[in-house]
């Protein structure tokens, strides 16, 4: 039976509430584990469980982002006003500020990548699934939906699952919930619709701290609850009080910069005689 994606998860019903029997007939997903032909098929048609992938810009879009910052456009405008006035020193020392500022940004916001990049590499976290009847040490983002994995007092939930067997399972679920206070776990459904109180669901992101069992993964990357509310913070992640005075401030300087240039310079060129690009140079202008 082929794999349906994402035929339970937080997004679409409580999965919790399904019995066991259910979820594996669904998932086509023996006790025994998968095979691991069958998860390397899953994997590249779900993808990996990462909660949320590195995301790094081009250095075109890097730069781009830079120079449409309103005060960064005044100094652009102010070099060109500078430039069509004859005033070539003005315009290297602008051109000059401006690169150094988008140069050191842009090295800056590499250099966090990178490191950012390897601890994610360094902190890496591994799951004992099974596949092939064994148990084999997996890294997390190589899990999909069906996995058996095996928990132990220490582990990290590494996906959004039911529990199979618990052996005095106890979890810390206060990533997901806010409750201070130690989830028993077990195996029998739940009737519950709310994700706190469902005692045999399992979260990405929450930790063991009793116990031992295994667990039966229903979802995995973006598709967890972890992975959607992570989701859901990068995409409505408005920008703040200052951020967005500094952005009206900038515009206003800009617009201010611009209307007195052509304010001052067009009545000067039409009253001297001279082409305004020439005549709003200051050492230009006739003395009084």
């Amino acid at each position: 039976m082929p794999l349906k994606l994402s035929t339970y998860g937080p997004a679409v019903e409580a999965f919790w509430r399904e019995p066991t029997s259910s979820l594996l007939r669904t998932l086509d997903a023996p006790r025994r584990g998968l095979r691991q032909q069958e998860a390397e098929r899953r994997l590249a048609q779900i993808g990996p469980n990462l909660a949320e992938p590195s995301q790094t810009r081009s250095m075109l879009q890097k730069v781009v982002h830079r120079l449409i910052n309103p005060l960064i456009a005044i100094l652009i405008v102010a070099a060109a006003v500078s430039g069509f006035s004859g005033d070539l020193g003005s315009v290297a020392i602008i051109v000059l500020v401006v690169g150094l500022s988008l140069t050191l940004d842009i090295v800056q916001e590499h250099r966090a990548e990178v490191a950012v990049d390897a601890l994610r590499r360094s902190v890496a976290i591994q799951a004992d699934a099974i596949r092939d009847g064994a148990s084999v040490a997996l890294r997390v983002s190589e899990l999909v939906p069906g996995d058996v994995v095996q928990l132990r007092t220490g582990d990290l939930v590494p996906a959004d699952g039911v529990a199979l067997e618990a052996r005095d399972l106890q979890l810390n679920e206060a990533l997901m919930t806010g409750e201070p206070f130690l989830a028993a776990k077990t195996t029998d459904p739940c009737i519950t619709s709310l994700p706190a109180e469902a005692s045999n669901a399992l979260f990405a992101g929450t930790s063991v701290v009793g116990g031992s069992g295994t667990m039966l993964v229903v979802e995995t990357g973006r598709r967890t609850r972890f992975g959607m509310i992570s989701a859901a913070l990068l995409a409505n992640d408005p920008p703040s009080a200052l951020e967005q005075g500094v952005q009206k401030l900038g515009m206003l300087i800009l617009r201010l910069t611009i209307s007195s240039r052509c304010s001052c310079c067009s009545p000067i060129s039409w009253r001297i005689g001279r082409p305004w690009n020439r005549s709003c140079s200051p050492s230009r202008w006739p003395s009084a």
